[in-house]
């Protein structure tokens, strides 16, 4: 199935950043690091048919999978506990995806830990897709740690990856017993020159 045919069920802005994988041919191998409860990787297996591993440090015991799970549309999915910063593979992906997860870093050398793990892990012709909330909007409930465009951006190119496209989107919600908050969500897809 071209990526053209296949539903959307995430935002406009998700879609769009998650489109260029879903491009790639069926078959594909992809990485979606920081993963969560699996939901992007389960869909990249059944509607463009790619072998996905989801990792997440904080993946909940009854969310992992036993090895690979085939589904419908072709492709697989294999979820499970691991740290993007300890993963070894024998062999690079086709695409990465790094969604939602560089403002939990903590501070800039671990995001560029982060992006040089990454980007080991993607084949040197693949995208490498990427989510933030950065740090143009400041939180004013919590203190946190919001990666600039210009840390990521830098730290990207220092690796040789070129943006393909990059825009935000700016977000009003609440969540976890906060009170309603803003928050400038960055997104963008990296390839090699």
């Amino acid at each position: 199935m071209r990526s053209t045919d296949v539903p959307r069920p995430f935002n406009t802005h998700m879609h769009r950043v998650v489109e260029p994988v879903a491009a790639l041919p069926a078959g594909s191998r992809v990485l979606d690091a920081g993963c969560g409860s699996g939901s992007v990787a389960r869909w990249l297996a059944e509607h463009a048919g790619h072998h996905v591993l989801g990792i997440d440090v904080e993946l909940a015991a009854d969310l992992a999978t036993d090895g690979g799970e085939p589904l419908p549309g072709g492709g697989s999915v294999e979820l499970r506990r691991a740290d993007l910063l300890s993963l070894a593979q024998d062999r690079p992906f086709d695409a990465v995806l790094l969604l939602g997860v560089l403002h939990y870093a903590g501070g800039p050398d671990t995001v560029h830990r982060m992006l040089r793990a990454a980007d080991a892990l993607t084949a040197p012709d693949g995208p490498l897709a990427v989510s933030w909330i950065c740090d143009e909007v400041p939180l004013t409930y919590e203190e946190a740690y919001l990666p600039s465009r210009t840390l990521v951006g830098g730290a990207l190119a220092g690796l040789g990856r070129d943006p393909r496209e990059v825009w935000h989107r700016d977000l009003t919600h609440a969540h976890g017993g906060s009170p309603e908050h803003e928050h400038r969500i960055v997104y963008g897809v990296w390839q090699r020159g």
